[in-house]
């Protein structure tokens, strides 16, 4: 492996190390982490009146200082966008880097960062809340969170089918149970949208009460959707478990062979 031996390479070392974090990168991580969950918690705080008022300016300060750090951090890897797999140094490589998912989360933190809370810019104080979008950043310094994208990522086809068969089911549901209940003037029955929102909190086993079926034939149909619910809940959760069964047993055969010998293949005493 080469050792880096200009700025952009030593910054593109530092930034996304390919051999493993130095006390360095770790120290700089760990002040990433620190600064996130305290934007995330003064974002928070700062929803309340009275802190709001008493603290209003310390509060801008700290968001302009995280703005810095974090402004800093996003022009240095789009800076480093050349060395990564797949850019170059074209304008149309740099554009689509920063409007990949990662990038456009640290764009969309700086600037709900940078917009002051004053009348003449009320219309965009809502921005403020994209603060919250920070914690999606941590997904980059936690390898537990990324294990999980890639879980993800790999499960999205059976997801997908997932998520299409509860929609078929939802829409069914609250169909049947609109025949079944409108008829005797059931509330919450009245149309097919009013019953989907019976349809979504039945077949999610949220079930809150506030809609239910009167007639005998409509309970009986609603048992069987709780049912189709309860499998319904089980069925992606099974996925992503098995999702990470594979990828944990992938990470195993990772460290097994950075263990070996790699001229002979044969593990090291």
């Amino acid at each position: 492996m080469s050792v880096p031996s200009t700025f952009r390479e030593k910054l593109h070392s530092f930034l996304d190390p390919s051999d493993g974090a130095g006390p360095a990168e770790r120290l700089f991580n760990a002040l990433l982490v620190t600064l996130i969950l305290l934007t995330i918690a003064v974002t928070i705080l700062g929803t309340v009146p009275d802190i709001a008022r008493e603290y209003g300016p310390a509060i801008r300060a700290f968001d302009y200082v995280c703005a810095v750090v974090f402004g800093l951090e996003y022009l240095g890897r789009l800076y480093v966008t050349p060395l990564r797999p797949g850019f170059d140094g074209t304008p149309r490589s740099y554009l689509r880097y920063a409007t990949s998912p990662l990038p456009l989360i640290d764009l969309l933190v700086l600037i709900s960062l940078m917009v002051p809370a004053t009348t003449a810019l009320a219309s965009l104080r809502g921005l403020r809340l994209l603060k919250l979008l920070s914690l999606l950043k941590l997904g980059r310094y936690s390898d537990s969170l990324q294990l999980i994208g890639r879980v993800i990522r790999q499960r999205t086809g059976e997801l997908l089918s997932t998520v299409l068969i509860v929609l078929v089911l939802v829409f069914i549901a609250a169909s049947l149970l609109y025949q079944v209940e409108s008829s005797a003037g059931t509330k919450g029955f009245e149309s097919i949208p009013q019953a989907l929102w019976w349809a979504v909190v039945t077949l999610t086993t949220t079930g809150y009460g506030d809609v239910y079926p009167a007639t005998p034939l409509g309970k009986a149909a609603a048992g069987l959707i709780m049912l189709f619910g309860v499998g319904m809940v089980a069925l992606p959760a099974g996925m992503i478990a098995s999702g990470f069964a594979e990828e944990l047993s992938r990470l195993r055969q990772q460290e097994t062979a950075v263990a070996c010998c790699p001229h002979c293949g044969k593990a090291l005493e």
